[in-house]
């Protein structure tokens, strides 16, 4: 009997042991899955906010070359109803704009608009006959350095004074401070 109860509590310690393994297997087991269930779900977030990353990036790409081809066409229309005007002072500084127009615009009434916009000055002299010859623009003036303010529309040299020569959409005006062939 003694021995029963030496050995009662030898097993109710080994059964205590047992219990004690099992909890922590299972625990440990439970750890495991748990850490498994983590992977699991932290590789599905993952997996969802890269899709979704990569759906807005798609989106956003649409948009821009939508925005690029609206903007080309905006650019083509204002140029249709627009004039590129430049001025060459013949010293490196040129002075560059596209400028809206009307109906009665003119080569003389842009180069105004261009002055009060660039904030320069224009100096003139009229002739009745003739019209306006522009004598100074931006405190250059004609004759400095034997160079004389011209005038190309579309790359060729009009014969009339400035106000007299009508602009369109699309032209493109350009002021040369040069020597002349005149």
């Amino acid at each position: 009997m003694s021995e029963e109860r030496e050995a009662a509590p030898q097993f109710i310690l080994l059964k205590k042991i047992k219990k004690i393994k099992n909890m922590f297997l299972k625990s440990k087991i439970n750890s495991q899955l748990a850490i498994i269930i983590l992977i699991v779900l932290t590789a599905g977030a993952v997996f969802l906010i890269r899709d979704s990353y990569n759906s807005a990036n798609q989106e956003i790409d649409l948009l821009n070359q939508d925005q690029v081809i609206i903007s080309a066409q905006l650019i083509r229309d204002a140029a249709k109803e627009s004039v590129l005007y430049r001025i060459n002072e013949g010293n490196g500084k040129i002075i560059s704009s596209f400028l809206g127009i009307s109906q009665n615009s003119n080569v003389f009434s842009i180069l105004e608009v261009l002055s009060k916009k660039e904030g320069f000055k224009i100096e003139t002299k009229e002739y009745k006959d003739m019209g306006v010859l522009v004598e100074s623009i931006d405190g250059i003036k004609n004759g400095t350095d034997n160079k004389y303010w011209q005038y190309w529309v579309n790359g060729e040299l009009p014969m009339v004074a400035a106000d007299k020569q009508g602009v369109k959409g699309g032209d493109e005006v350009e002021w040369k401070f040069e020597i002349t062939n005149f």
